[in-house]
């Protein structure tokens, strides 16, 4: 791996899991500083701009019920364009609610980097599964 790769592999993460972070606090200000610029695909809705951003990310977050996400299997990616960056990661999100922690979701986050200023240019989040669904 080059040192350029392993850098860029680094900053991945960072943002990945400073994404994380902030999802798991539901902190919308602090998403709307990361994603408000970036195109947001989520499977039943996504944002482009910041105020599409905070509108989603205040939707998503809504519920009371304390989660966490933990992250797996980054794998990083030249892309196509030159200086960009594609990444993909599992993700499990746990509900913290009730008794035990219970994993409510299984997923995949796919990423698009900006390796110029390390800008999240596209997120796409999948869900493989939901419990109860």
């Amino acid at each position: 791996m080059s040192i350029h790769a392993a850098e860029a592999r680094h900053q991945i993460a960072n943002l990945l899991h400073t994404y994380v972070a902030i999802a798991d606090r539901k902190d919308v200000d602090a998403v709307v500083d990361l994603l408000g610029s970036t195109q947001v695909h989520f499977p039943t809705a996504g944002s482009m701009d910041p105020a599409g951003a905070r509108q989603l990310f205040t939707q998503l977050w809504s519920s009371p019920e304390e989660h966490r996400h933990d992250v797996s299997n980054l794998i990083v990616n030249p892309a196509q364009e030159e200086g960009q960056w594609l990444a993909t990661a599992h993700y499990t999100r746990w509900l913290l609610g009730g008794d035990a922690p219970l994993v409510h979701t299984l997923g995949q986050y796919e990423l698009l980097v900006d390796g110029v200023d390390w800008s999240l240019m596209q997120l796409k989040v999948s869900r493989i599964w939901t419990a109860g669904t």
